[in-house]
């Protein structure tokens, strides 16, 4: 299939990752289930070029087996390709997604799997492999894409198995109208197809949750690691209660600080009080003028992006003070969004992006707390072969609210 240079054939590789930088939804609805039918329909191809219908795509389970496996490390191996920077996702394994309190399904619900699980571990494990992977474009030319993806899926079915009043929409919903893209050379697949894999004829050995019994590291964040970034403070004015300019991430961690006039603490608080159900988004943290630079295109690191982490250390679970994640992967789909938004134009695949994180559930879970100041810490993980120079550097940040 690599040989094979007919980029518009369903049999060459490149198929499959110009469908992936064309068609994938990333920080948007359907993402677990257009992927779903992604690997299907890639499975299929497999199968025909090995001449084996019996053929199955494997997962990673990277929660009991963190360490990329040896097959993808050696350089004689077809599994191989140039250019990862990491090969230990340790750092990547949050259990947040799992959590008992996360019953919803879609994205733009309060206690939603679909974003969670994206947000990490998905997320930061294309960041920490690096590569290829850090770029939502390409990400498919590494074959560890694959199984990233088929364990993705297995823990989408494992949050169904589990219960405890997690659900998705019936498969009556409208929400399961209409139908997904594979290219011009492969059969659209119906939303509702991918409710599961019994659907589409296929089920997991072990579709169970990651346990708290893993031993996976804590990765809290340490308040002596955490130093005030040297920032400009912005006003407070319109939607914004107020933000910073000229933000530089690279090898330690960073905090900004944003003081709240009178009138930003009682917005805040009247938001906080207000959350619902269907609702909870009308408080936001955004970043402005993202830019990678060559470094930080190379991936091996993300930062966790806390909310009012106490400058103490946490008081409650870190993921309680978590709004999102931030690194080369996730810049890149939002200029893959960004270049969607321009009718697939990949010349908007280059410049500053902007991203937009929901922050009013953050401070549900930590309210009560003091509110002089709201205060974002990015924290840095990394893996080995991490760039240590500047990564990431963001033009403004501010909190703003409806």
């Amino acid at each position: 299939m690599r040989a094979n240079t007919n980029t518009a054939s369903p049999a060459s590789w490149g198929y499959w990752v110009g469908v992936h930088g064309h068609y994938c939804p990333h920080g948007k609805p359907y993402f677990l289930a257009w992927h779903r039918g992604f690997l299907v329909r890639f499975e299929a191809q497999l199968r025909k070029a090995a001449a084996n219908s019996a053929l199955v795509l494997p997962y990673w389970d990277y929660y009991n087996e963190p360490i990329l496996p040896t097959e993808f490390q050696n350089p004689s191996s077809p599994l191989y390709l140039a250019g990862r920077t990491g090969k230990d996702v340790s750092r990547a394994l949050s259990l947040t997604a799992f959590g008992s309190s996360l019953t919803n399904f879609p994205r733009g619900w309060t206690d939603a799997f679909e974003p969670a699980v994206e947000s990490a571990p998905h997320n930061p494990v294309h960041n920490l492999i690096g590569g290829a992977m850090a770029n939502v474009s390409i990400s498919p030319r590494d074959p560890i894409f694959w199984l990233h993806h088929g364990n993705i899926d297995r823990l989408w079915d494992a949050w169904v198995h589990a219960g405890g009043g997690r659900h998705m929409p019936s498969t009556t919903s409208s929400y399961w109208s209409g139908s997904f893209i594979y290219g011009a050379a492969v059969a659209g697949m119906p939303r509702v197809d991918t409710y599961s894999p019994g659907v589409l004829g296929y089920r997991y050995d072990a579709s169970v949750l990651p346990s708290s019994q893993l031993g996976l590291q804590a990765n809290a964040a340490q308040p002596a690691s955490i130093s005030d970034a040297v920032v400009a403070p912005l006003p407070a004015q319109g939607a914004s209660l107020g933000g910073a300019g000229g933000l530089v991430l690279g090898s330690r961690s960073s905090r900004v600080r944003i003081v709240l006039n009178r009138e930003g603490r009682d917005r805040v608080r009247s938001l906080v009080i207000g959350v619902s159900q269907t609702t909870g988004n009308a408080l936001r943290v955004v970043l402005d003028g993202i830019t990678v630079t060559p470094a930080g295109a190379r991936g091996g690191y993300f930062y966790k992006i806390l909310l009012n982490l106490p400058a103490r250390g946490p008081a409650q679970p870190e993921q309680n003070y978590l709004v999102g994640t931030l690194g080369p992967f996730e810049v890149s789909a939002a200029l893959h969004a960004q270049a969607m938004a321009n009718g697939g134009n990949m010349m908007a695949m280059h410049g500053p992006v902007r991203i937009t994180l929901p922050a009013q559930q953050v401070l549900s879970r930590i309210w009560p707390a003091p509110l002089d100041e709201l205060t974002l810490s990015f924290v840095r993980e990394e893996t080995e072969g991490a760039p240590q120079a500047d990564a990431i550097r963001v033009d403004r940040l501010w909190v703003e609210a409806d």
